[in-house]
């Protein structure tokens, strides 16, 4: 079952919760990205962070059972969101230090499955910390639904297996 909870709990936080970053950081305030499909885009966003933060989450999850242990369960998903909500405010600088435009894994993804015609808009510059801020204020709403409804789509799973 600790298997199952950590590959949900990561597939919703990095993909779902990735598909919300996508929207925050590349449309809404323009970051700018690879000359590729937006759902390229994604899908190279999400697995990056998919790699990155399930040996997080897998520290986190017993780490949030033991810091809510004695008090009321569904205060489970709310510390365990807000918790992942701060863990990943730097994730802004990792993603453009690894997967983001003029890196080695955008230049192969764009030369092997960009178009090249597309004329891409310049991207907005921000400051590390303002890209940090819109990953937090972003995040923290984004993946507290998400631990919540990773939370009680476990639990369901879990009452039916027994």
């Amino acid at each position: 079952m600790a298997r199952v909870t950590l590959l949900v709990t990561s597939l919703l936080l990095c993909y779902v919760g990735g598909a919300a970053m996508f929207f925050v950081h590349a449309i809404h305030f323009n970051e700018g990205g690879p000359a590729i499909s937006p759902y390229l885009h994604w899908a190279l966003d999400s697995s990056f962070g998919f790699i990155a933060l399930t040996p997080i989450i897998a520290v986190l999850l017993p780490l949030t059972v033991w810091l809510i242990r004695g008090r009321p369960r569904w205060l489970f998903p709310l510390v365990f969101g807000l918790s992942f909500a701060v863990i990943t405010i730097p994730g802004p600088l990792a993603h453009d230090m690894f997967v983001a435009r003029g890196t080695p894994i955008a230049a192969f993804v764009t030369h092997h499955f960009g178009d090249h015609s597309i004329v891409m808009p310049p991207p907005t510059e921000y400051t590390a910390l303002a890209k940090m801020t819109h990953q937090f204020v972003a995040g923290l709403p984004v993946y507290v639904v998400l631990s919540i409804v990773a939370y009680y789509s476990i639990r369901l799973a879990a009452r039916r297996v027994r």
